[in-house]
């Protein structure tokens, strides 16, 4: 909750430094798609912690330790995905300041 807010802040700060709403819109995006990344590298820390330890919810005959470490790889997979997506946006709403400034139109 307190990501969601300083994120929050920081799009508006941005937006009435007179940097272009787009752009205040494109950052804040990112700053989302981090804020999923760390959560979701957080859950699959916590899926590795508990295959190690044998510990958490574990269904009999279907999930041993090594099931439940392809889980923890797959979530991990898809936190570097957000966290690509995150630069991606980043630079987008980089790039669209530098062609408006190039256009001249500010």
């Amino acid at each position: 909750m307190k990501k969601l807010i300083i994120a929050a802040s920081v799009c508006s700060l941005l937006s009435v430094a007179q940097l272009g709403f787009a752009q205040a819109v494109q950052e804040g995006k990112a700053a989302k798609k981090e804020m999923k990344a760390e959560k979701k590298v957080a859950k699959a820390n916590e899926y590795k912690h508990e295959a190690a330890t044998h510990k958490g919810l574990e269904v009999k005959g279907i999930s041993d330790p090594k099931t439940r470490m392809a889980k923890a790889d797959r979530k991990m997979e898809k936190a570097e995905k957000k966290e690509m997506k995150g630069e991606a946006k980043e630079l987008k709403a980089v790039a669209k300041e530098k062609t408006k400034k190039a256009a001249g139109v500010d």
